[in-house]
Order: C-alpha cells, then sequence, then structure tokens
C-alpha cells in the first residue's frame, strides 16, 4: 500500500515537469519553410545535374552543369547531349539544339516552370503553391542508401495541367534540394540528381542569354514542356 501510495506521490511530483516540457515535432510544412528560407539566402547557385527520362521501356540520359541567377535567372550547359544548352531570364526561354542546328525560342508564362526550376528561389514558391505536398513517409528524414538523412516530400498537382502530375523531391539536412523524380500525365517518368552543390555564387546577367549561331534555324514558342 505504501509502495502504491509513494509512487502515486512521485507522479503529482514530476507530473508538472512533464506538462511544462516542451516538445518539438518537425511537420511537412516546416521543411518546407525551411526550404524557402535557404534558397532565399543566396544570390545564385551552381551545381552539376544528372536526369534519367523513361517512357515507353525508352530511356535517355542527359547530364551537365546548371547556373542559377536570383529572381528566375538559368543556364544549363550539357555535357550530354554535347553541346545543348538551356538558357533562361525569366520571359524568355532558348533551347539550343546542335545535332538540329535550332534554337528553340518560348516566351514564358508567369507560373511556368519546368524540373531545374525546383532549385531556384521563385521555382519553389510556384511548385509549394501549385501543388499538394506532404511526407512520402512515417520516418523523416530516413537514411537514404548513400548513409546520409533526407527529408522525402510528395508531390502532387492541385489541378490536372502540363508537366509534372506528382513529384518526389529529396531534401538534405542543410535543407537542400538534391533529387527530385516526377511523372507527367503521360506517363514519362523522369529523374534528375543535383551534386557539387555550390549556394555562394554570384552570375553576371550577361551569362543568361543565348548567343545563337549564325546559321542556326529559330523556331518561335514551340510550346516546349517536360514530355
Amino acid at each position: 500500500m505504501n509502495t502504491k501510495k509513494n509512487t502515486f506521490m512521485l507522479l503529482l511530483l514530476l507530473l508538472p515537469a512533464f506538462l511544462s516540457a516542451k516538445f518539438t515535432f518537425t511537420t511537412v510544412s516546416d521543411v518546407v519553410d525551411e526550404v524557402k528560407k535557404k534558397y532565399a539566402s543566396f544570390e545564385g547557385m551552381s551545381a552539376d545535374f544528372v536526369i534519367e527520362s523513361e517512357k515507353g521501356g525508352k530511356k535517355t540520359v542527359r547530364s551537365g552543369t546548371i547556373k542559377t541567377k536570383f529572381p528566375n535567372y538559368l543556364l544549363v550547359d550539357f555535357f550530354s547531349p554535347a553541346g545543348q544548352k538551356l538558357v533562361s531570364d525569366g520571359r524568355v526561354m532558348w533551347l539550343y539544339i546542335p545535332s538540329l542546328n535550332v534554337v528553340a525560342e518560348q516566351d514564358l508564362k508567369d507560373d511556368e516552370s519546368g524540373i531545374f526550376s525546383s532549385n531556384s528561389r521563385t521555382g519553389l514558391q510556384r511548385l509549394f503553391k501549385k501543388y499538394h505536398y506532404k511526407f512520402a513517409q512515417k520516418e523523416q528524414p530516413f537514411t537514404d542508401k548513400d548513409g546520409k538523412k533526407y527529408y522525402l516530400i510528395h508531390l502532387q498537382q492541385k489541378e490536372s495541367r502540363s508537366g509534372f502530375k506528382t513529384m518526389n523531391i529529396w531534401i538534405d539536412e542543410n535543407y537542400l534540394i538534391t533529387r527530385a523524380e516526377g511523372v507527367t500525365s503521360a506517363g514519362k517518368t523522369v529523374k534528375i540528381r543535383f551534386s557539387k552543390i555550390d549556394t555562394g555564387k554570384d552570375f553576371p546577367k550577361g551569362i543568361f542569354k543565348m548567343d545563337k549561331p549564325a546559321n542556326a534555324r529559330v523556331i518561335k514558342n514551340p510550346m516546349l514542356s517536360e514530355e
């Protein structure tokens, strides 16, 4: 009886401390907010990338470097296909395809973005505005095959439109996006990995213009997309 009484008294003594203890839980909104703050803290970044695309059993692999500058400048130099380049100043996007000797020149809408945009400040704002998002699994962060910890977030389009119907993004403990996988409405799967991420860049605006080869054919507004 005394033992029960003593246990009860101990619980009463510990209860105030228990109730006053602060419990912290990381929600998906917490992670998204931290990612937005992280990308808002630097003017530009660079990274290497590898993209794997697959549809109907046909697989393609592309690689290169990406450079961004606030608010919406983008430069992508491809190692494979060699010489291919994508440039955007936020209003126009140019894609040079050397094998065809063609420059595609596309006027951009305010909310238009591709898979590269997930690694830019304004791209993130659009991304989390246009998609519902949640943790993709219970354990967050989780330890991936490379031994590092990541937050894994699943995104789904709020409205049916072109581009990616669903996406998964991997966010490291520094709140940088290192990997993304998307599926288009046409069933095409696109996977991209970023490495050698450098957030201390401040590139001159002049590099975000397409130097069109003199003999290249220019195609206006071909409606380029992730398809």
